[in-house]
């Protein structure tokens, strides 16, 4: 058989393949790949970020992301109205009298109060347990409305507003275990089935008030490996993939039958987190500018995310509040080279970088680093950690995590949690507990954690960054694209700001 005869019949097998995995499942239904076993179904034990994209497809919440900017509202979720009070730390919610559990039960205020209390209980282990802390109590005005307490103003709010409502009649009357087993919610689907690392079978909710699937079944399918989602999805086995490497796109190009898309308004980080208080060279701004001016933020984009991605500056991800496009600097070798020599550095002092798996492609970003700077001046040493071990270190502030580590943030829209953990000088997290103007970048980690209007909160924002860039402590590198491909049957929108999938529920029917 000649060689042009054997690639036309790999390719007539390869469609025929294609076209019988179409037709193996209902038309009416979307099959959406999980890279991981969800751990629950239910809003009430979430432990991991991949519990969500099913559990918010069975549950409604008080706001729903628009899907066009991935800002959160009050349209198309359980909430009418809500009402920042005076006092401004108390929200005042009137919740919509349609809201329908699946069981045919009203949700009302009561479900509400129930399902936060649930989320905040230890013994639930809950994801966002630390969130919900913020909460002082519920007061319960009717069926419809209530009001939730904050101990104080919390400018990170709406972060609050996202968890899924359970049924608190259904809970009581089935047991801890039953609801575990066959969960109920409110939103634009049902639960059907689940074979535990296989599929979770979900059925659209026709008699949801807003919501309207254009499709019968959405079929979660459990694929750990990555090169079988690709396969599944080439062979339209799977509509809906995420999470797709960059060196992966040029072989789905050739199949004209997925479409692949990005999103840049995404939590991602990369950056070098530098220890001051174990490493006092860290203290002189001279260095850390050595290093951002010194470092080819580009080239490592380009070359180990082959261009899906883009440089940061600041610490805040591009999709989080108080985000400053306006901190920039700008690769210049001599520049860098002139800030090391007016600097307490001394030449040949080795530095360690450290990097583990817990970052994507971390021991190339490492090595990349690690050239740079050495063509700066600095003479620098990599070490790679198992990641609970480095985790253990920063948590302990032991020197043998070394003077670098690299670091990615999957992080929130919000900085409300994040912040707080890792900057002020008595922070769980920080490594620089002593900066110039630490007093007062205390106060602004504070401040703009109580302050309500938007508008006056990224004012603090920039102000912060502003100061940590004097200190110069700490190299913001680099946030990627998140890369998803789908099949031509189906067409679908990332939800901006968001790490996961959602929005499942606006998926529209091609073919």
């Amino acid at each position: 058989m000649g060689r042009g005869i054997k690639i036309l019949a790999a390719t007539l097998t390869g469609l025929i393949i294609s076209a019988a995995s179409l037709m193996a499942f209902p038309k009416d239904e979307v099959r959406v790949a999980l890279a991981y076993e969800p751990t629950t179904l239910n809003m009430l034990e979430v432990k991991t970020g991949i519990d969500l994209a099913p559990v918010l497809a069975l549950h409604d919440a008080l706001m729903f992301s628009d899907p066009k900017t991935g800002e959160r509202g009050i349209k198309n979720s359980l909430s009418e109205s809500i009402e920042i009070l005076p006092n401004n730390k108390s929200l005042k919610i009137r919740i919509r009298k349609n809201a329908v559990f699946h069981t045919g039960d009203p949700l009302t205020a009561h479900d509400i109060q129930f399902t936060y209390d649930q989320v905040a209980n230890p013994k639930n282990a809950n994801l966002v347990a630390g969130a919900v802390d913020e909460i002082e109590e519920f007061e319960i005005i009717d069926d419809h409305n209530f009001i939730i307490h904050l101990y104080e103003p919390y400018a990170g709010w709406k972060e609050l507003m996202w968890i899924g409502i359970c049924s608190k009649k259904y809970y009581e009357k089935v047991g801890r275990k039953q609801f575990a087993k066959h969960p109920v919610g409110s939103g634009p689907f049902k639960f059907v089935s689940r074979r535990s690392g296989e599929s979770i079978v979900l059925e659209a909710n026709m008699e949801h008030p807003i919501a309207k699937p254009e499709f019968k079944t959405l079929r979660f399918m459990i694929v750990p490996d990555e090169v079988t989602r690709l396969a599944m999805l080439e062979t339209g086995d799977i509509d809906l993939v995420d999470g797709i490497l960059p060196h992966h796109v040029k072989r789905l190009k050739q199949n004209r039958h997925i479409v692949i898309k990005r999103e840049s308004r995404v939590p991602s980080l990369f950056g070098l987190s530098v220890k001051p208080d174990n490493y006092p060279v860290f203290k002189d701004p001279a260095v850390g500018k050595a290093m951002r001016y010194g470092i080819n933020r580009q080239e490592i984009i380009d070359r180990v995310f082959l261009g899906e991605g883009y440089p940061l500056f600041s610490y805040a991800s591009k999709s989080e509040v108080g985000h400053d496009p306006n901190l920039f600097y700008e690769y210049d070798l001599e520049m860098a080279r002139e800030f090391l020599k007016k600097s307490v550095y001394k030449p040949g002092d080795p530095m360690i970088l450290t990097y583990t798996s817990a970052v994507s492609n971390a021991r190339m970003i490492a090595a990349m680093v690690q050239r740079y700077m050495q063509q700066v001046g600095f003479t620098v040493k990599l070490q790679q950690l198992e990641a609970g071990v480095q985790a253990t270190y920063t948590r302990n502030r032991d020197p043998r995590e070394g003077h670098m580590t690299l670091y990615s943030w999957p992080g929130s829209r919000d900085p409300s949690m994040r912040l707080p953990l890792s900057i002020p000088s008595d922070a769980p997290y920080t490594s620089y507990s002593n900066r110039p103007k630490q007093k007062e970048v205390d106060a602004l980690v504070v401040a703009q954690g109580r302050e309500m209007d938007k508008a006056k909160r990224i004012k603090l924002l920039y102000k912060l960054h502003s100061i940590m860039a004097e200190d110069a402590a700490g190299t913001i590198l680099m946030g990627t694209n998140m890369i998803y491909a789908h099949s031509k049957r189906i067409d679908y929108k990332w939800l901006p700001h968001n790490s996961y999938i959602f929005n499942l529920q606006n998926i529209r029917m091609i073919r």
